[in-house]
Formats: structure tokens, C-alpha cells, sequence
């Protein structure tokens, strides 16, 4: 009988102990489960980087940028505030003072065109100062190299808005320009319109 309640003792004292082995066993695998998630997330992300729209466009902005920028070989005066920058073609270097304009020259405009009088068939010539006091800003073109620039057939100026304007209806209805080149310290204005005016007299035998 002794032996009995032993062996049942025995038993339940197993089963006990096998189910407390069990529960501890099931416990330390729950608890495993979150704290390897933990480590997961503070693990650095290997994923590729993904650039946003705007990323990429700013990207885009920058490479077109790079492609149109530009070395300037013949550089241009800093226009001033309020002013712009304008070109007119020197057909001739006695035109453009025999090559003499530089940037920060001041010149003055003249226009010429030439006219017929359908009624006399007379030819006339006329010229008028266009501009007075005009800051040169560079000559030639900005790829022209420091000799190239000598030999300019162009003159960019700094005008007000109101003067762009006057010359480019200028440099369609006159034939040319002449430039007049102007001691710096020379500020004095007043000539602007003044025009002259006289009659082409051709040589007997000359071509019409």
C-alpha cells in the first residue's frame, strides 16, 4: 500500500514537473519572439534610397544649368539697376571710332539713312543723334578672343528701357550707325534729334 501511494505520488510530482517545464519552455519562446522584432527595427535599413519628384527635378534643373553655363571669353560690363543691355551692328570699323570703343566708353548715337524724292529723283542723306551719353558694356561678340574683339562688328550699350526702344526701331528704318566716342568726365546732354540733312550729288556717269 505504501508502495502505491508512492508511485502515485511519484506521478503526479512528474507530470508536475514536466508541465512546469512546459510552461517555462512556451514562455521563453513568446518572449524571444518581440525582442528579435526589437533588434529588427533598430537594425540600419538596407533598402536602396528612393528619390522624391521633387528631388529628382531639382537634379534635372542642376545638369541643365551645368550644360548652359558658359565662360564668357570676351566679358561684358555689369549692367546697372534700371538699365539694359543692347546690340548694334558697326557695318565698318570707322563706324565703331576705328576700334577705339572699349567697355566703359561713353559714346554717343548717330543714325543715317538714305532718301529718293520720287518727284525730283534727288537722293538725300540724313543723320541724327539718336542717343547722347551712352556707357559702352563690351564690343564684339562674347566668343571673340581679346583679338578678335579689335576687329568688332557689333557694340553692346547700356540703355534705358525707353532708349532700347528708340533704338531698336532705329536699327530698322536707319541704314547704319555711327558711334561717337566721348570723354568720360563729359556728361553734357541736349543734342538728341539733332539732325542734318543734304543732297547726294553723284558724279556725271555714275551708276544710279
Amino acid at each position: 500500500m505504501n508502495t502505491k501511494k508512492i508511485w502515485i505520488i511519484s506521478l503526479i510530482f512528474g507530470l508536475m514537473v514536466a508541465g512546469l517545464v512546459y510552461i517555462t519552455t512556451f514562455a521563453k519562446d513568446n518572449g524571444s519572439t518581440p525582442a528579435s522584432g526589437t533588434v529588427n527595427q533598430n537594425q540600419p535599413d538596407t533598402k536602396p534610397d528612393v528619390k522624391t519628384a521633387e528631388e529628382l527635378e531639382k537634379e534635372n534643373q542642376a545638369e541643365k544649368d551645368k550644360a548652359l553655363a558658359r565662360e564668357f571669353v570676351n566679358p561684358i560690363v555689369d549692367i546697372s539697376k534700371g538699365k539694359r543691355a543692347i546690340s548694334i551692328k558697326i557695318i565698318n570699323p570707322e563706324q565703331g571710332v576705328s576700334g577705339y570703343i572699349t567697355p566703359n566708353s561713353i559714346v554717343d548715337v548717330i543714325a543715317y539713312e538714305t532718301m529718293k524724292d520720287d518727284a525730283t529723283k534727288k537722293e538725300y542723306r540724313s543723320a541724327v543723334i539718336v542717343l547722347e551719353n551712352v556707357k559702352v558694356l563690351t564690343s564684339g561678340k562674347s566668343s571673340d578672343t581679346k583679338e578678335t574683339a579689335l576687329l568688332y562688328e557689333t557694340v553692346t550699350l547700356e540703355v534705358t528701357p525707353e532708349e532700347g526702344v528708340v533704338l531698336s526701331l532705329a536699327s530698322r528704318d536707319k541704314d547704319a550707325f555711327y558711334l561717337m566716342l566721348r570723354n568720360t568726365e563729359d556728361t553734357e546732354t541736349g543734342k538728341a534729334g539733332l539732325k542734318q540733312t543734304r543732297e547726294v550729288i553723284k558724279e556725271e556717269g555714275a551708276e544710279e
